[in-house]
């Protein structure tokens, strides 16, 4: 698909974010570390801080948001190098079209500006998001046993992370 585009979304993009991001959390609970529950409730200053907190990506088709990504480095002297990388979704209905593709190596571009690595969580079931990160370069480094629980079930995640450049 080549009718897209890609932007930083502002906080002025808050309601169609907020739309997406419940939409996420209500289809795929077991991909993200919140839940539909929790954000359906917050006020939307939440979400329009969430747009100032992080860097948000999101692609368009026909001037609608279908896929975001969020992007924060962490602040601290000792790990201010790394990099995280959260909330990446893709309504299904553009889904093995390349947009999630586009959208990762626009964020991935993003960041090598600012961090030496990428760091992100990936329920270890979700075998075609594990993939899908392997392919743009990211790497198993470890896991965590039941890291998320939803109701009765429990789901491990894997720890990947993408070098960017060496540390000097």
């Amino acid at each position: 698909m080549d009718n897209f585009i890609i932007k930083q979304l502002t906080a002025e993009d808050w309601k169609i974010w907020k739309e997406l991001r419940l939409e996420a959390l209500k289809n795929s609970p077991e991909s993200f570390g919140s839940s539909y529950e929790e954000e359906v409730n917050w006020p939307d200053l939440d979400f329009q801080n969430s747009l100032i907190k992080s860097d948000i990506f999101g692609v368009f088709v026909d001037n609608s948001l279908v896929s975001c990504a969020g992007f924060y480095s962490l602040n601290s002297a000792k790990t201010k190098h790394r990099g995280v990388i959260w909330g990446m979704y893709t309504r299904p209905e553009y889904r093995g079209q390349g947009i999630a593709s586009a959208l990762i190596r626009t964020i991935i571009s993003h960041a090598k500006s600012h961090v030496a690595q990428l760091h992100l969580t990936c329920v270890t079931t979700n075998l075609g998001a594990v993939a899908f990160y392997q392919k743009h370069g990211f790497k198993i480094y470890g896991t965590e046993p039941r890291a998320l629980k939803i109701r009765d079930t429990f789901f491990d995640e894997y720890f990947m992370m993408l070098e960017l450049k060496t540390i000097e």
